[in-house]
């Protein structure tokens, strides 16, 4: 025990005199340890003061970790949407803005937890205890609670000063779209993230300056979020120019009620209608029946929401008549006084027979459009060949999307050449075994009496002076064969014998075609459901203006386009032509009975 006593007192000893000050002066090597000691502790001090500086004041990956880590601990964010770009008519009204609105959030680590609270919370905001219950228990700090509130639906809400420490608001922008169910499938509408979803709102959503904000939201020592309401954040940074559809509102609701109006009449499943400026290629309005209120959209109701002028694929029968003769005139394989014999209204082909309505003998080409005949239509697509006929059908815009960009656009569905039998050849010139949409036919109708050019289809109003000069890519026909069709479609409204008197205009020179599409049933494997189809034109001595009727799956008998669609395209043809006169748009004049005293009109047309 005593020696254990005697070895410790040495060692500490030992190591005393080993640092002992004193003894350094009379020692050279404690003298030598010593400066090693302090240069060691100097070259640290020097690489931790580098080491600082270089993550303090140089941009280095591992600065930016560092600072990212630390800003966790004491802050975090959350996103809000700058307001959208007003959407428009082509005359400036609104048809799209934002608003401002009230958004709710929770502070779920700082909901107070006893039943007291809890039940109180639940009444006043008339949730159910077990959901503020969930709330507390989240692992997220931060929950939206309701967003885009009116000042309604908050001050219904009642105080909220009173759980200040967990709830807060936040002012957002909210769409609002003030003439509610007017164009309701094309402008679309958009989520609560501000993101579009349908329509316009979806294709032009970069272009409406949709713009996250994050809001920096700081925390306290314990981690919990300490926020001053961001209000300010949601106030656009710079003004975005409006967007300018070619629609114009007018227009617009002349189309819609003139069209649930006809649907509603003859009992169909729903409807299409269309007016196009054929010498720009804007539409001017494009209705789908049944609409919806934008400003409360169907969630769970797809058919309602359906777009059906550019969604629909459709075999539109007689309607495409017309294009096929103005190209066989264009091509010079027939005249305006060419005799094709109708085969008095039978015709046998391999695989069976086509017939027509009546039995007719010799018919010129503008007789084979006046009374829809389907076997002068094939004699006609005969003469161009199946290749020639192809072409026309991509020239025309039927094998390809009409290019609005709008989702669900259909791209029309055409067999290649040589898959057609004779019978399938034979129905495609008379508008069967191919599909296409209510917006590809006013299309092609407004390129065949629009001097024959392919101007598109704009969903925008054109700002830039529209020219006859274009490559031979986008004429279809010349623009004397153009007049030549524009006349012989007046047959079908204004002769005596035409499928479409119903269709005249009252002072207005119409030209115009029937059809009606056959729906093909897959469960009973043939065409059953009938839609009357009518395309017209007015003044037809000089086309402005082009509209189509679709009515689907009629409830009536018999389902012709003429009886049917045509009294629609007379209402809207009418009324439209009576804003327009009285704007100064469209400068006609009248004289009566059109269909029996055909008289050239002065027409200007400005735009």
């Amino acid at each position: 025990m005593k020696y254990l006593k005697i070895m410790k007192y040495n060692f500490i000893h030992n190591i005393v005199c080993y640092y002992n000050p004193k003894k350094i002066k009379f020692n050279g090597n404690f003298i030598i340890r010593a400066y090693v000691m302090g240069a060691l502790c100097c070259l640290l001090l020097f690489f931790v003061l580098l080491r600082y500086a270089w993550i303090s004041f140089f941009p280095t990956q591992i600065r930016t970790r560092v600072i990212d880590t630390g800003s966790k601990q004491f802050e975090t964010t959350f996103t809000l949407f700058q307001q959208r770009s007003t959407i428009t008519d082509r005359n400036g009204k609104p048809l799209a803005i934002s608003v401002p609105s009230t958004s709710i959030f929770l502070l779920t680590k700082k909901i107070p937890k006893d039943p007291q609270t809890i039940t109180v919370l639940a009444k006043q905001f008339h949730i159910p205890e077990s959901e503020w219950i969930e709330y507390s228990k989240a692992k997220k700090n931060f929950l939206w609670f309701k967003r885009q509130l009116t000042f309604n639906e908050i001050e219904k809400l009642g105080n909220l000063k009173k759980w200040q420490d967990f709830i807060g608001t936040v002012d957002e922008p909210k769409r609002y779209y003030p003439e509610k169910d007017l164009a309701s499938q094309l402008i679309g509408f958009v989520g609560q993230d501000g993101q579009g979803l349908e329509g316009v709102e979806k294709i032009y959503n970069s272009r409406l300056g949709l713009v996250q904000k994050k809001i920096n939201v700081l925390r306290d020592a314990r981690g919990h979020p300490v926020i001053v309401t961001p209000n300010a954040a949601s106030k656009p940074d710079e003004e975005i120019p409006n967007l300018r559809l070619s629609i114009d509102l007018t227009i617009q609701e002349i189309t819609q009620n003139a069209l649930a109006k006809g649907v509603k009449e003859t009992r169909a499943k729903g409807g299409s209608a269309i007016v196009m400026d054929v010498k720009t290629g804007e539409i001017l309005s494009i209705a789908s029946y049944p609409f919806y209120d934008l400003n409360n959209p169907p969630q769970n109701s797809p058919e309602a929401r359906r777009f059906r002028p550019i969604m629909d694929a459709i075999e539109l029968g007689s309607v495409v008549k017309p294009m096929w003769i103005a190209k066989a005139l264009d091509m010079n394989l027939i005249t305006t006084e060419t005799k094709i014999f109708a085969e008095n209204g039978k015709m046998s082909l391999p695989g069976g027979f086509i017939h027509d309505t009546h039995n007719h003998g010799f018919l010129t080409p503008r007789e084979i459009i006046k009374l829809s005949s389907n076997i002068g239509a094939y004699k006609v697509v005969q003469k161009m060949g199946r290749e020639n006929f192809y072409n026309a059908f991509m020239q025309i815009g039927f094998g390809r999307e009409p290019g609005t960009g709008l989702p669900g656009e259909w791209g029309g569905r055409i067999q290649k050449p040589d898959k057609w039998s004779e019978m399938r050849f034979a129905n495609m010139a008379f508008g069967q075994g191919f599909a296409i949409s209510p917006l590809q036919l006013i299309h092609g109708l407004s390129i065949i009496v629009g001097g024959g050019i392919d101007h598109g289809v704009n969903i925008l109003k054109r700002n830039t002076k529209v020219t006859d000069e274009v490559g031979p890519e986008l004429r279809y026909v010349s623009e004397n064969t153009s007049h030549i069709i524009s006349e012989m479609l007046t047959s079908v409204v204004e002769d005596e014998g035409g499928t479409a008197p119903k269709a005249r205009i009252p002072g207005v020179f119409v030209g115009g075609k029937t059809g009606t599409a056959q729906v093909w049933n897959n469960n009973l494997h043939s065409y059953s459901g009938r839609t009357p189809v009518f395309e017209g034109i007015f003044p037809a001595n000089d086309p402005q203006l082009a509209i189509v009727v679709v009515l689907d799956e009629v409830a009536v008998r018999p389902a012709y386009g003429g009886p049917l669609s045509g009294p629609i395209f007379s209402e809207i043809g009418q009324a439209t032509l009576n804003y327009l006169n009285s704007t100064g748009v469209l400068n006609l004049e009248y004289y009566p009975n059109s269909y029996l005293k055909r008289k050239e009109s002065a027409v200007t047309y400005n735009d």
